[in-house]
């Protein structure tokens, strides 16, 4: 005779059926309706919560968008570096000793780092001469750690610092789809273009935040704000420094340092800055700025205290613009208003 359901809860037993309808009962059901109705609706209170601080940030943000439109045509004060110490890396030619004459000009003591050192011992005597200020010139491989970490102890042995004012602007240049990059020129150009802004921020930034008074600067490009087509590793790690300075000045904000520690990323369109650059730029639809300009309009960007600085200004919003677009339609825009098809043909006729 087969048991029935009271005899096997008798015997301490429950049948499947049973077991599972006991199992199946959720919390939820034992809580009382206020509670039910807090947790139903805690997606809408989600909700609404995400919506007021979108107001906040809207409210908050309207000023401050003003205030950078009003800034493009009245732009802002430029600080006072008399006195100060301002270390340049790649700072023997081009764009850096374009860089350290102006900084001289306004009083400012350098110190030119370079792979070059007797480059970087000419334009240190020019100074001198020239502006009586005092500059000195190392000579250091800034792709390396433990180089730029003697340069600091250097540097401070020598009574040359405390430096005020970081410049990263040593860089390499290398035209080449990447199939065609040759190796040990890629790793250079990575190194270099990369590792030394990390490896100079590090050595510099705890001084800085120590006496609350610094300024770092990333010599970006162009390219690390739009893709380059025919110098893919080269745009790359312009991509990478202006990731690095955006995430600094972010690291600084967060610790309240901002203030005290100011960044800026620069991104220059194409700079004449060597031969291979001029025989590259054939036939571009925009002009390339010279050295000169360049660096006028980048020292006056740092004087501004300008966390990004485009030149020219009009590239830079150009470019966030067409960042709003699908990418065919960027294509688009290269294809006809860039005309980058045509510098490639005549790259490769």
């Amino acid at each position: 005779m087969k048991p029935s359901a009271t005899s096997e809860r008798t015997n301490g037993l429950a049948s499947p059926t049973e077991t599972f309808e006991e199992e199946s009962v959720t919390p939820s059901s034992t809580e009382p309706p206020h509670v039910r109705l807090v947790i139903a609706l805690e997606p809408l209170l989600t909700v609404l919560s995400i919506v007021l601080d979108l107001v906040k940030v809207v409210l908050l943000g309207v000023p401050l968008i003003v205030r950078e439109i009003y800034t493009m045509f009245v732009p802002r004060p430029q600080k006072d570096v008399r006195g100060q110490v301002a270390l340049i890396t790649g700072g023997g030619n081009g764009l850096g000793r374009a860089m350290a004459q102006l900084f001289a000009a306004r009083g400012c003591h350098l110190v030119l780092v370079d792979i070059d050192l007797q480059a970087a011992e000419r334009t240190a005597e020019e100074l001198r001469q020239q502006y009586g200020v005092a500059a000195r010139a190392y000579r250091v491989d800034v792709s390396q750690y433990e180089q730029c970490r003697a340069l600091g102890e250097q540097i401070e042995r020598d009574g040359a610092g405390p430096v005020d004012i970081l410049i990263n602007n040593a860089g390499l240049i290398m035209f080449a789809f990447v199939n065609d990059s040759d190796v040990e020129r890629a790793n250079s150009v990575i190194d270099v273009n990369m590792k030394s802004h990390v490896w100079m921020t590090k050595v510099f930034l705890d001084g800085m935040i120590k006496r609350k008074r610094g300024h770092i600067i990333g010599i970006s490009s162009m390219s690390g704000m739009y893709a380059f087509p025919w110098g893919v590793v080269y745009s790359a790690t312009k991509f990478a420094v202006s990731g690095f300075m955006a995430s600094l000045t972010e690291q600084l904000r967060i610790q309240g340092l901002s203030k005290s520690v100011r960044t800026t990323c620069v991104n220059p369109y194409y700079v004449t800055t060597r031969k291979d650059v001029i025989e590259f730029l054939q036939k571009p639809r925009f002009a390339p700025l010279t050295v000169d300009e360049a660096a006028r309009e980048i020292v006056k960007g740092i004087l501004r205290q300008d966390i990004v600085v485009t030149i020219p200004r009009l590239f830079g919003v150009f470019t966030r613009f067409m960042l709003f677009f699908p990418v065919p339609v960027q294509q688009l825009v290269r294809d006809y208003l860039i005309r980058e098809y045509e510098l490639n043909n005549n790259l490769h006729m």
